[in-house]
């Protein structure tokens, strides 16, 4: 069984690593500011061995954007992704916004993007619905379908062990508490959270995060628990706050973490709480699932 690590704790970041006794498996190089300091940390676990693979949870900007850094280094290293992530590589607004955000996040981390960095590397050699097993060498990679935070989440089972899981669960702040993350769909958001429930995980490993624990009934049930009272709390926002700019800035109350290691732009957080927004409108009138008023 190959081992797990998590490479970028001191600022939060999203890049994993799993290294079996042959192959190298990398998971969401990160932000494209820290590829460099990331590249480092990879080589001091493998030396001189390759990455034999990349695989992406999704295609924003501090998962995906330090692709570039890293196929500078190991430029056959094949790319995995969701089939929708694919699409979303192609469209030139898509890779304009990556490299917005991540020189923001560059700036407010006082440093800025490598003068040879290029969003043209960011692209998927081969695109994934979920349910696909991949061996790479003696690496063992399952994908499941966790759409919710975005339509082109994947989680990932290693080796029947640690579950990577995409931030569609939630994920967990500087408090320890449970942060929303869903952009695109609450519902799909908990039907994800059972998805990885069922997938026979030992171990539970977040972005942003790194090692959560045992994947216990009890674990899962907090998430689940956690979900649903973030659902409620973003109902409260909008029944209490009657234009976009003021249930935006109660988000930012609620949820908004400034000084959280690694600086997430303002920008980028302001358009994730307003697709959870739009979503908590849109199933709440539209639909009658059990999260219905």
């Amino acid at each position: 069984m190959s081992q797990f690590y998590y490479l970028n704790d001191e600022i939060l970041g999203s890049c994993h690593l799993a290294v079996g006794e042959r192959n190298t498996v990398l998971f969401d190089p990160g932000m494209a500011w820290y590829g460099e300091k990331t590249v480092e940390k990879i080589k001091e676990i493998i030396g001189d061995r390759p990455i034999d693979a990349v695989f992406l949870t999704h295609s924003h900007y501090d998962h995906a954007g330090a692709l570039p850094v890293i196929k500078k280094y190991w430029p056959d290293a094949m790319v995995f992704g969701a089939a929708y992530a694919g699409r979303v590589f192609s469209k030139l607004s898509a890779k304009r916004l990556i490299r917005e955000l991540s020189a923001s996040a560059a700036q407010l981390n006082g440093t800025a993007l490598p003068d040879d960095y290029s969003t043209r590397a960011i692209q998927l050699d081969q695109m994934l619905i979920g349910g696909e097993t991949i061996n790479v060498g003696d690496v063992c990679v399952q994908s499941i379908k966790t759409v919710g935070h975005t339509k082109d989440c994947l989680s990932y089972l290693i080796d029947g062990h640690d579950l990577l899981a995409s931030e569609t669960i939630g994920s967990i702040n500087t408090e320890d508490d449970y942060m929303p993350q869903f952009l695109v769909s609450c519902e799909e958001a908990m039907k994800s959270i059972d998805s990885c429930r069922n997938s026979g995980a030992k171990k539970l490993w977040l972005t942003h995060h790194g090692e959560v624990g045992e994947a216990t009934p009890e674990l899962w049930q907090w998430f689940e628990d956690g979900l649903t009272a973030a659902k409620s709390r973003i109902l409260e926002i909008i029944r209490d706050n009657e234009t976009p700019e003021e249930q935006l800035k109660a988000m930012e109350a609620v949820f908004w973490r400034p000084e959280k290691k690694g600086g997430w732009p303002q920008k980028a957080f302001d358009l994730n709480a307003e697709s959870m927004l739009k979503t908590i409108k849109s199933e709440n009138f539209l639909s009658h699932s059990k999260f219905t008023k």
